[in-house]
Protein backbone atom coordinates (compact mmCIF):
# COMPACT_ATOMS: atom_id res chain seq x y z
CA UNK A 1 0.00 0.00 0.00
CA UNK A 2 1.14 3.81 -1.12
CA UNK A 3 0.95 6.37 2.50
CA UNK A 4 0.30 9.85 1.74
CA UNK A 5 0.86 12.39 4.38
CA UNK A 6 -2.42 14.06 5.22
CA UNK A 7 -1.96 17.50 4.82
CA UNK A 8 -1.46 19.46 7.63
CA UNK A 9 -3.13 16.41 9.53
CA UNK A 10 0.31 14.46 9.89
CA UNK A 11 -1.86 11.70 9.84
CA UNK A 12 0.12 8.80 7.45
CA UNK A 13 -3.02 7.72 5.11
CA UNK A 14 -3.67 5.02 2.82
CA UNK A 15 -3.48 5.93 -0.97
CA UNK A 16 -6.91 4.28 -0.94
CA UNK A 17 -9.51 4.53 1.53
CA UNK A 18 -13.50 3.37 2.02
CA UNK A 19 -16.31 5.50 2.16
CA UNK A 20 -18.85 4.10 3.79
CA UNK A 21 -21.62 6.37 2.40
CA UNK A 22 -22.53 6.29 -1.28
CA UNK A 23 -25.18 4.71 -3.16
CA UNK A 24 -24.13 1.46 -1.62
CA UNK A 25 -23.97 3.03 1.96
CA UNK A 26 -21.91 0.82 3.18
CA UNK A 27 -24.15 -2.40 1.58
CA UNK A 28 -27.07 -1.18 3.77
CA UNK A 29 -28.79 -0.24 0.33
CA UNK A 30 -27.66 -2.97 -2.02
CA UNK A 31 -28.40 -5.57 0.55
CA UNK A 32 -24.80 -6.60 1.67
CA UNK A 33 -24.98 -8.68 4.74
CA UNK A 34 -23.34 -7.19 7.71
CA UNK A 35 -21.08 -10.27 8.15
CA UNK A 36 -20.04 -9.60 4.20
CA UNK A 37 -19.19 -5.58 4.85
CA UNK A 38 -17.41 -6.58 8.24
CA UNK A 39 -15.20 -9.16 5.95
CA UNK A 40 -14.57 -6.63 3.48
CA UNK A 41 -13.63 -4.39 6.16
CA UNK A 42 -10.94 -6.73 7.38
CA UNK A 43 -10.06 -7.61 4.08
CA UNK A 44 -9.04 -3.66 3.77
CA UNK A 45 -6.56 -3.59 6.44
CA UNK A 46 -4.87 -6.63 5.19
CA UNK A 47 -4.69 -4.85 1.91
CA UNK A 48 -2.44 -1.99 3.86
CA UNK A 49 -5.64 0.43 4.01
CA UNK A 50 -5.73 2.37 7.57
CA UNK A 51 -8.23 5.39 6.50
CA UNK A 52 -12.08 5.19 7.02
CA UNK A 53 -14.97 7.57 6.20
CA UNK A 54 -18.36 7.90 7.52
CA UNK A 55 -20.87 9.95 9.03
CA UNK A 56 -24.10 10.41 11.24
CA UNK A 57 -25.81 10.28 8.28
CA UNK A 58 -25.19 7.36 6.95
CA UNK A 59 -27.64 5.32 8.86
CA UNK A 60 -26.05 2.59 10.36
CA UNK A 61 -22.52 2.56 9.34
CA UNK A 62 -20.82 4.01 12.12
CA UNK A 63 -22.15 1.07 14.00
CA UNK A 64 -21.11 -1.62 11.23
CA UNK A 65 -17.56 0.42 11.04
CA UNK A 66 -17.61 0.32 14.81
CA UNK A 67 -18.15 -3.28 15.47
CA UNK A 68 -15.81 -4.25 11.90
CA UNK A 69 -12.60 -2.85 13.77
CA UNK A 70 -13.30 -3.63 17.24
CA UNK A 71 -10.50 -6.27 17.31
CA UNK A 72 -8.38 -3.61 15.05
CA UNK A 73 -5.73 -2.06 16.88
CA UNK A 74 -7.00 1.73 17.35
CA UNK A 75 -3.17 2.59 16.14
CA UNK A 76 -4.02 0.68 12.56
CA UNK A 77 -6.77 2.81 11.64
CA UNK A 78 -7.88 6.59 10.71
CA UNK A 79 -11.06 7.85 11.37
CA UNK A 80 -13.25 10.05 9.98
CA UNK A 81 -16.92 10.90 10.34
CA UNK A 82 -19.49 14.10 10.09
CA UNK A 83 -22.36 15.94 11.71
CA UNK A 84 -24.64 17.83 9.37
CA UNK A 85 -24.74 21.44 10.89
CA UNK A 86 -27.74 22.38 8.85
CA UNK A 87 -29.83 19.55 7.33
CA UNK A 88 -32.56 21.26 4.77
CA UNK A 89 -30.52 25.00 5.26
CA UNK A 90 -32.17 24.86 8.58
CA UNK A 91 -28.94 25.03 11.51
CA UNK A 92 -29.61 22.84 14.38
CA UNK A 93 -28.10 23.90 18.30
CA UNK A 94 -25.06 23.83 19.20
CA UNK A 95 -26.39 21.23 21.52
CA UNK A 96 -27.46 18.65 18.98
CA UNK A 97 -23.61 19.11 17.33
CA UNK A 98 -22.14 17.59 20.87
CA UNK A 99 -24.91 14.99 20.44
CA UNK A 100 -23.95 14.21 17.51
CA UNK A 101 -20.23 13.91 18.22
CA UNK A 102 -20.87 12.15 21.14
CA UNK A 103 -23.30 9.84 19.37
CA UNK A 104 -20.55 9.28 16.75
CA UNK A 105 -18.09 8.37 19.81
CA UNK A 106 -20.34 5.80 21.06
CA UNK A 107 -21.17 4.40 17.56
CA UNK A 108 -17.89 3.68 16.53
CA UNK A 109 -16.51 2.43 19.81
CA UNK A 110 -13.59 5.03 19.99
CA UNK A 111 -12.64 7.99 22.55
CA UNK A 112 -11.88 10.07 20.14
CA UNK A 113 -12.27 10.60 16.71
CA UNK A 114 -9.52 11.41 14.48
CA UNK A 115 -10.78 13.74 11.48
CA UNK A 116 -14.52 15.57 12.53
CA UNK A 117 -15.86 16.95 9.50
CA UNK A 118 -18.82 19.58 8.81
CA UNK A 119 -21.34 17.58 6.36
CA UNK A 120 -21.99 18.75 3.23
CA UNK A 121 -21.52 22.56 3.40
CA UNK A 122 -23.86 24.39 1.33
CA UNK A 123 -22.56 27.80 0.09
CA UNK A 124 -25.55 30.02 1.20
CA UNK A 125 -25.28 28.32 4.39
CA UNK A 126 -21.49 28.22 5.30
CA UNK A 127 -21.21 31.70 7.15
CA UNK A 128 -24.48 30.74 9.41
CA UNK A 129 -22.98 27.50 9.95
CA UNK A 130 -19.55 28.86 11.24
CA UNK A 131 -21.05 31.79 12.79
CA UNK A 132 -23.50 29.33 14.75
CA UNK A 133 -20.80 26.14 15.59
CA UNK A 134 -17.26 27.15 15.20
CA UNK A 135 -16.99 28.13 18.97
CA UNK A 136 -18.86 24.65 20.14
CA UNK A 137 -16.35 22.55 17.73
CA UNK A 138 -13.57 24.46 18.74
CA UNK A 139 -14.44 23.13 22.59
CA UNK A 140 -14.92 19.31 21.50
CA UNK A 141 -11.21 19.78 19.47
CA UNK A 142 -9.73 20.94 23.08
CA UNK A 143 -11.88 18.18 24.96
CA UNK A 144 -10.00 15.70 22.83
CA UNK A 145 -13.13 14.38 21.10
CA UNK A 146 -11.48 14.54 17.80
CA UNK A 147 -8.35 15.62 16.69
CA UNK A 148 -8.40 17.73 13.20
CA UNK A 149 -11.14 19.33 11.59
CA UNK A 150 -12.63 18.89 8.05
CA UNK A 151 -15.49 20.05 6.10
CA UNK A 152 -17.17 18.47 3.10
CA UNK A 153 -19.24 20.18 -0.38
CA UNK A 154 -21.79 18.94 -1.49
CA UNK A 155 -20.81 18.08 -4.94
CA UNK A 156 -24.10 17.99 -7.11
CA UNK A 157 -25.54 21.51 -5.33
CA UNK A 158 -22.40 23.16 -5.67
CA UNK A 159 -20.71 22.49 -9.16
CA UNK A 160 -18.06 25.39 -8.66
CA UNK A 161 -16.94 24.40 -5.86
CA UNK A 162 -17.84 27.86 -4.13
CA UNK A 163 -18.43 26.72 -0.78
CA UNK A 164 -14.76 25.73 -1.08
CA UNK A 165 -13.62 29.67 -2.05
CA UNK A 166 -15.04 30.70 1.90
CA UNK A 167 -13.53 27.75 3.98
CA UNK A 168 -10.20 27.95 2.12
CA UNK A 169 -9.62 31.63 2.94
CA UNK A 170 -10.93 31.53 6.32
CA UNK A 171 -8.22 28.84 6.67
CA UNK A 172 -9.93 26.93 9.44
CA UNK A 173 -10.21 23.47 8.54
CA UNK A 174 -6.93 20.77 8.32
CA UNK A 175 -9.15 18.53 5.50
CA UNK A 176 -11.34 18.72 3.01
CA UNK A 177 -13.61 16.28 1.16
CA UNK A 178 -13.54 17.18 -2.39
CA UNK A 179 -15.51 15.66 -5.26
CA UNK A 180 -13.11 15.30 -8.06
CA UNK A 181 -13.17 13.21 -10.79
CA UNK A 182 -12.02 11.99 -14.14
CA UNK A 183 -15.43 13.49 -15.82
CA UNK A 184 -15.99 16.37 -13.46
CA UNK A 185 -12.04 17.50 -12.95
CA UNK A 186 -12.79 21.42 -12.11
CA UNK A 187 -11.73 21.04 -8.71
CA UNK A 188 -8.14 21.24 -10.21
CA UNK A 189 -8.50 24.47 -11.28
CA UNK A 190 -8.60 26.25 -7.40
CA UNK A 191 -9.63 24.18 -5.20
CA UNK A 192 -7.20 21.46 -5.28
CA UNK A 193 -3.86 23.88 -5.86
CA UNK A 194 -5.67 26.05 -2.87
CA UNK A 195 -5.50 23.07 -0.48
CA UNK A 196 -1.60 22.59 -1.50
CA UNK A 197 -0.75 26.03 -0.82
CA UNK A 198 -2.48 25.84 2.85
CA UNK A 199 -1.58 22.93 3.48
CA UNK A 200 -4.90 21.10 3.69
CA UNK A 201 -5.09 17.66 3.30
CA UNK A 202 -7.74 16.26 0.48
CA UNK A 203 -10.34 13.19 0.83
CA UNK A 204 -10.99 12.68 -2.83
CA UNK A 205 -15.10 11.44 -3.07
CA UNK A 206 -17.38 10.28 -6.16
CA UNK A 207 -14.00 9.39 -8.35
CA UNK A 208 -16.14 6.60 -9.41
CA UNK A 209 -20.03 6.59 -9.40
CA UNK A 210 -23.00 5.24 -10.82
CA UNK A 211 -21.47 7.20 -14.61
CA UNK A 212 -18.30 5.06 -14.51
CA UNK A 213 -19.39 2.13 -13.45
CA UNK A 214 -22.74 1.37 -15.31
CA UNK A 215 -22.11 1.82 -19.04
CA UNK A 216 -25.50 3.12 -19.94
CA UNK A 217 -25.45 5.63 -17.22
CA UNK A 218 -22.16 7.10 -18.94
CA UNK A 219 -23.80 7.07 -22.17
CA UNK A 220 -26.53 8.90 -21.15
CA UNK A 221 -24.50 11.38 -19.44
CA UNK A 222 -22.19 12.25 -22.22
CA UNK A 223 -25.16 12.16 -25.06
CA UNK A 224 -27.08 15.17 -22.45
CA UNK A 225 -23.80 16.90 -22.22
CA UNK A 226 -23.04 17.22 -26.03
CA UNK A 227 -27.15 18.09 -26.64
CA UNK A 228 -26.37 21.12 -24.25
CA UNK A 229 -23.14 21.95 -25.59
CA UNK A 230 -21.41 21.10 -22.55
CA UNK A 231 -18.53 18.97 -24.23
CA UNK A 232 -18.42 19.12 -27.88
CA UNK A 233 -20.08 16.65 -30.18
CA UNK A 234 -16.28 14.67 -31.45
CA UNK A 235 -14.80 15.10 -28.07
CA UNK A 236 -15.97 11.53 -27.78
CA UNK A 237 -17.54 8.81 -29.39
CA UNK A 238 -21.30 8.30 -29.15
CA UNK A 239 -20.75 5.05 -28.43
CA UNK A 240 -18.68 3.47 -25.60
CA UNK A 241 -17.26 6.92 -24.86
CA UNK A 242 -14.80 6.23 -23.06
CA UNK A 243 -13.66 3.10 -24.10
CA UNK A 244 -9.95 4.35 -25.71
CA UNK A 245 -9.15 4.30 -21.64
CA UNK A 246 -9.43 0.69 -21.93
CA UNK A 247 -5.68 -0.54 -22.88
CA UNK A 248 -2.57 -1.99 -21.54
CA UNK A 249 -3.09 -1.70 -17.62
CA UNK A 250 -6.21 -0.31 -17.31
CA UNK A 251 -8.68 -3.08 -17.15
CA UNK A 252 -11.96 -0.50 -16.39
CA UNK A 253 -13.34 2.86 -16.04
CA UNK A 254 -13.59 2.34 -12.44
CA UNK A 255 -9.55 1.39 -12.61
CA UNK A 256 -9.23 4.52 -14.47
CA UNK A 257 -11.10 6.65 -12.51
CA UNK A 258 -9.22 5.71 -9.55
CA UNK A 259 -5.78 5.95 -11.17
CA UNK A 260 -6.38 9.93 -12.64
CA UNK A 261 -7.91 10.93 -9.21
CA UNK A 262 -5.03 9.88 -7.26
CA UNK A 263 -2.40 11.37 -9.95
CA UNK A 264 -2.85 15.10 -8.39
CA UNK A 265 -0.58 15.59 -6.01
CA UNK A 266 -3.12 17.30 -3.63
CA UNK A 267 -4.88 14.64 -3.14
CA UNK A 268 -4.78 11.86 0.03
CA UNK A 269 -6.82 9.51 0.13
CA UNK A 270 -9.46 8.40 -2.63
CA UNK A 271 -12.47 6.77 -1.38
CA UNK A 272 -14.22 3.65 -2.81
CA UNK A 273 -17.54 2.84 -1.84
CA UNK A 274 -17.48 -0.59 -2.12
CA UNK A 275 -18.56 -3.69 0.03
CA UNK A 276 -17.53 -6.20 -2.49
CA UNK A 277 -14.25 -7.60 -1.88
CA UNK A 278 -13.30 -8.51 -5.52
CA UNK A 279 -14.10 -5.32 -6.42
CA UNK A 280 -12.35 -3.78 -3.25
CA UNK A 281 -9.23 -6.08 -4.66
CA UNK A 282 -9.47 -4.53 -8.08
CA UNK A 283 -9.79 -0.77 -7.36
CA UNK A 284 -6.61 -1.24 -4.78
CA UNK A 285 -4.56 -3.16 -7.94
CA UNK A 286 -6.02 -0.34 -9.76
CA UNK A 287 -4.69 2.87 -8.06
CA UNK A 288 -1.65 0.90 -6.93
CA UNK A 289 -0.57 -0.15 -10.69
CA UNK A 290 0.92 1.99 -13.49
CA UNK A 291 -0.92 5.82 -13.73
CA UNK A 292 -3.02 6.56 -16.73
CA UNK A 293 -1.20 7.43 -19.84
CA UNK A 294 0.21 10.96 -19.86
CA UNK A 295 -1.83 11.60 -23.34
CA UNK A 296 -4.97 10.18 -21.94
CA UNK A 297 -4.73 12.39 -18.96
CA UNK A 298 -4.48 15.20 -21.20
CA UNK A 299 -7.25 14.21 -22.90
CA UNK A 300 -9.76 13.39 -20.54
CA UNK A 301 -9.20 17.76 -18.92
CA UNK A 302 -9.60 18.80 -22.76
CA UNK A 303 -12.59 17.55 -22.82
CA UNK A 304 -14.10 17.54 -19.35
CA UNK A 305 -11.72 20.39 -17.80
CA UNK A 306 -14.84 23.66 -17.94
CA UNK A 307 -17.91 20.95 -17.63
CA UNK A 308 -18.72 23.18 -14.49
CA UNK A 309 -21.60 20.54 -13.99
CA UNK A 310 -21.12 17.21 -11.87
CA UNK A 311 -21.54 14.57 -14.68
CA UNK A 312 -19.82 11.70 -11.92
CA UNK A 313 -22.85 10.91 -10.35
Amino acid sequence: MEFRTLGRTGLKVSVMGIGTGGPSNFGQSTGVPEKDVIRMVHRAIDLGINFFDTSAAYRESEVILGRALRNVGREKVVLATKFHAAPDSIVISPEEVIASVDRSLKRLDVETIDIMQFHGVDPGDYRRIMDAHMPTVIKLNEQGKFRFLGISETYSRDPRHDMFAMALKDDMFDSAMVGYSMISPTAKKAVLPECLNKNVGVICMVAVRRALSKPDILMQRISDAKKRGLIARDSVPDEDPLGWLLRDHVKSLPSAGYKFAAAHPAIGTVLTGTANIEHLEANVAAILGPPLPSEDMIRLNSVFGEVWEPLGN
